[in-house]
């Protein structure tokens, strides 16, 4: 799966997400539908990148 994905269609895959913050968050605002965003960090040539993802409710 993360071959065809990340390979073939060039998608992004966030795996071990700890989301426990954003559940509390969603809570909290009693709103259940966010827009989360993430942009890399540029590296020429890198397989890979930190990222700081941010939840907008």
């Amino acid at each position: 799966m993360h071959e065809l994905t990340i390979v073939a269609l060039g998608m992004r895959l966030f795996d071990n997400l700890d989301l426990e913050a954003v559940a509390e968050e969603a809570e909290r605002q009693n709103r259940w539908e966010f827009l989360l965003t993430a942009s890399p960090i540029p590296v020429d040539g890198g397989a890979g990148s930190p990222m700081n993802p941010i939840a907008t409710f």
